[in-house]
């Protein structure tokens, strides 16, 4: 099941210095939330990646938002 239809990796150029650490942001967009919730809970390669990523990532936020909706 292909979880995704796009991401991108941004490095942050924070001016004001509030980043908090955080020095990259992955964006990745869901054609729904069914999926969305295949890819966190369920999908093997990105179980994996969590798996692998967290002996090394020393800070990670998660933040779901929904394109226009403020």
């Amino acid at each position: 099941m292909f979880a995704f239809s796009t991401s991108s990796v941004q490095l942050t150029l924070s001016a004001d210095l509030v980043q908090e650490g955080i020095s990259y942001a992955f964006i990745v967009e869901f054609d729904s939330p069914e999926k969305r919730d295949y890819y966190v809970n369920t999908d093997p390669s990105h179980q994996a990646f969590k798996a692998a990523a967290g002996a090394i990532i020393q800070k990670a936020i998660v933040v779901d938002f929904s394109d226009g909706k403020f």
